[in-house]
């Protein structure tokens, strides 16, 4: 039986609407991470990420914290097609180019109308929600397979492409995903059971690397 566990990307910044690297907010929830695993002896024996500057940034703090306990998987293996979706195209594509604002809580209410016109597949110009899906799908199949049977990896991704790469073996529709990956929280942490034919999950979202007194500020959800 093998283990693979899914972890949101720390918190981000916000320059380049959210494309850019991690907070230090970001850098410590990743730190905790790695601290609370080598806490249980939880060991990975790979770490995977996608291509944004926002998931190699958070695998690459993890595996750095986790070498000062000599729990260091070698490096970070790059993972494609487990990228986020471009929230900003879609929300242009919703509300034209001049309907993109600068305020974070604002850009969140134009996302949710957004989101749901992209699983209908009404929007012009932008990578279609079944084609985003299937390119996560494909990843996650490929984390898997390079994980092998009785080992552990950790795939560091976005809330978007992490829940769409679980949808199958979660059993919920488009819109029911949507808001599923809506309250994922930075570093939250799903866990996937494979025995090499079958996938089970055995944990959705959770943060009990961050739910100690001193780390309660360091949840979030963007």
């Amino acid at each position: 039986m093998s283990r693979l566990y899914l972890v949101r990307h720390g918190q981000a910044s916000l320059d380049r609407g959210g494309a850019g690297g991690l907070t230090p907010t970001g850098l410590r929830q990743c730190e905790a991470l790695a601290r609370h695993w080598h806490a249980i002896g939880r060991r990975m024996d790979l770490v995977f990420a996608g291509t944004l500057p926002r998931q190699l940034e958070s695998a690459q703090a993890f595996v750095r914290a986790a070498a000062t306990n000599a729990d260091s998987a070698a490096g970070v293996r790059r993972l494609p097609g487990i990228e986020e979706y471009d929230h900003l195209s879609l929300i242009a594509a919703h509300a034209g180019p001049g309907g993109v604002p600068h305020d974070t809580w604002l850009l969140h209410g134009r996302l949710v109308p957004a989101l749901h016109e992209w699983i209908e597949d009404r929007l012009e110009g932008v990578e279609r929600f079944a084609d985003f899906r299937a390119r996560c799908v494909a990843a996650l199949a490929t984390a898997l397979a390079a994980t092998g049977r009785g080992r552990q990896a950790a795939v560091f991704a976005s809330a978007g492409s992490l829940a769409a790469a679980m949808q199958s073996f979660l059993g919920v529709g488009d819109r029911d995903l949507l808001r599923l990956q809506l309250t994922f929280y930075n570093t939250g942490v799903s866990c996937l059971l494979w025995d090499g034919g079958r996938v089970t999950i055995e944990s959705v979202n959770a943060i009990g690397h961050l739910e100690q007194p001193e780390l309660l500020p360091l949840i979030t959800h963007r």
